[in-house]
């Protein structure tokens, strides 16, 4: 059981970390990783299957990282502005 592991760290040493949990994965087909996390790249990082809870500790949703943004995501927004080149 993990509880956000990464709370804290760098970007550097969080990626190590979640190298570290894939690869003790990879050596043992049998283990269940429990990882509670605010952070959805975390969770895509490290899990298969991911469960959304709500207040109260109630399942809002629960499936793959996939199925979880087709239901409740909204997409990424980006505005780009650019400057004319000058010549």
């Amino acid at each position: 059981m993990l509880d956000e592991p990464s709370a804290g760290m760098d970007p550097a040493a969080r990626r190590f970390m979640w190298n570290v949990v894939n690869s003790y994965k990879m050596k043992n087909k049998n283990l269940c990783v429990i990882l509670t996390t605010h952070t959805m790249e975390e969770a895509e990082a490290i899990s298969t299957k991911m469960g959304i809870m709500v207040a109260g500790g109630k399942f809002m949703c629960f499936g793959s990282a996939d199925h979880i943004k087709d239901k409740f995501g909204k997409g990424f927004e980006i505005e780009v502005r650019m400057k004319p080149k000058m010549t």
